[in-house]
């Protein structure tokens, strides 16, 4: 462990992610992320947002969820199949005490994670990125892998579902089953109402739906875009171009390889996926027929750096940053047209200085956002997260006190704090990836970190 201490002002960390690169494209991952597993492709960015399946501030229950087995060697025991995750009924309002539940924030020590199991607060500490919550289970990625803990279990562990880290020079391949499904770098990952999981892999140039997820028959399916093993390319992202149609037809990141791709998913209450590709300046869906048909719902600026994607009550909404403002854009996909693809898509506000937590004239940095059925619930790289209508207003501050480089001497994150007391350490830096957010049975979780000292919190909110 190492020791805690006070940090800067909230101008100094301003400046450092502005002039690190937080308004821009860059795909990679700040330079110490990937040594808490040993590194991850050169090419691999950071994930974005937990999906969520609500609409209306009411979603069913998801099934009961068996329990996992032990595993070993990477492989999952037997298990029932996971319930849909499940949300509050109605806007969150405050949240209260926050723990942590899951990594080493303190963590110095570098190291690789044991595939067939280990406890939640367990050194080395997982590359926490995107994360999500189906049933009793909780599902985290790392970049190349996929971990989860059956949360049902006397002792919870984290076990390796998919994915292989130090995967460069591999290939992607699903199809098959989780134990033998191989990422190149995923950019962010939901859960569906029905228990799935979708994974958006930036390099791989693919859409992957991974059905019974934590449980011995746990399978990875292609879903659009790449639809055969292929190996890591020089030139990525993988099947790039710009089509629509049939899954297995699609192309994402424009007609030139430049490094752009998809990124950040979305579910609705249907099933239908959505993502961004940010090489075309297009919102896209995969449909839940036969074909899973892609389809254009949407455009806006290419520059846009879209961080998070949900969906809400017949909309899209996606946060981000330009090079000067934070955003919130509005997608209404029942109103796109082909010929003026922009007329449907609006800022709900494009602003320096929307948030009053964070002092004036510097950027939020809005990062990942889900709902909660009535609002939106958006986490911000200067240390926050709000609960904000879909008009914009900012409701609520759930949880956080300011941003921070290191935690303050006399702050100690292996213990429970209020919300509002909650220092949220993150590497500003990171211009693609979180924090990320999940939220299910009243419960939010946050994933974030820095360098080795990657984390995952609990909040109980109401």
């Amino acid at each position: 462990m190492k020791s805690i201490s006070l940090l800067a002002s909230l101008a100094a960390v301003s400046v450092i992610c502005i002039a690190a690169g937080c308004s821009s494209k860059s795909d990679s991952n700040t330079g110490s992320a990937g040594s808490s597993n040993g590194g991850s492709s050169s090419k691999a960015g950071s994930g974005g947002e937990a999906g969520e399946a609500t609409t209306g501030g009411t979603t069913s229950k998801g099934g009961s969820t068996g329990a996992a087995g032990e595993a070993g060697g990477g492989e999952i025991g037997e298990g029932g199949a996971a319930g849909a995750q499940t949300t509050p009924g109605g806007a969150i309002t405050s949240c209260g005490q926050g723990v942590l539940f899951e990594g080493d924030p303190l963590n110095d020590t570098a190291g690789t994670p044991k595939p067939a199991g280990q406890g939640l607060l367990d050194d080395p500490s997982i590359r926490n990125q995107a994360i999500a919550v189906i049933g009793s289970k909780f599902f985290v990625e790392t970049d190349q892998e996929i971990w989860y803990a059956d949360m049902s279990l006397a002792t919870p562990k984290l076990i390796r579902m998919a994915g292989v880290e130090m995967n460069s020079g591999g290939f992607i391949n699903a199809g098959v089953a989780c134990k033998d499904t191989t990422f190149l770098s995923i950019r962010d990952m939901a859960a569906t109402p029905d228990g799935k999981l979708v994974v958006i892999d930036y390099v791989g140039g693919a859409v992957i739906e991974i059905t019974d997820p934590g449980t011995a028959t746990c399978k990875s399916n292609w879903v659009a875009g790449t639809h055969v093993k292929t190996a890591d390319p020089v030139d990525f992202p993988l099947a790039y171009g710009d089509m629509d149609g049939p899954g297995i037809d699609a192309l994402f990141g424009g007609s030139t390889i430049k490094g752009a791709g998809i990124h950040k998913v979305a579910v609705d209450p249907s099933g239908n996926i959505y993502t961004w590709d940010d090489g075309t300046g297009k919102f896209k869906m995969i449909g839940t027929d036969k074909d899973r048909t892609v389809s254009t719902i949407g455009a806006t600026s290419s520059d846009d750096n879209i961080m998070g994607l949900t969906f809400l009550k017949g909309k899209l909404y996606a946060t981000g940053v330009d090079g000067t403002n934070d955003f919130l854009i509005e997608v209404d996909p029942a109103a796109y047209k082909a010929a003026t693809p922009k007329s449907n898509t609006k800022d709900v506000f494009r602003s320096r200085d929307h948030f009053s937590d964070v002092e004036a004239g510097h950027q939020a940095i809005t990062a990942q956002v889900i709902n909660d059925g009535e609002a939106l619930i958006i986490s911000s790289q200067q240390g926050y997260v709000w609960s904000v209508a879909t008009d914009g207003t900012v409701l609520a501050t759930l949880a956080g006190t300011g941003p921070y480089i290191e935690f303050s001497a006399d702050f100690d994150p292996t213990k429970p704090h209020a919300a509002k007391d909650w220092e949220l350490f993150y590497s500003l830096s990171n211009s693609a990836g979180g924090p990320w957010l999940a939220l299910a049975d009243s419960k939010l979780y946050w994933s974030g970190g820095k360098s080795l000292g990657q984390f995952t919190l609990q909040f109980s909110c109401q």
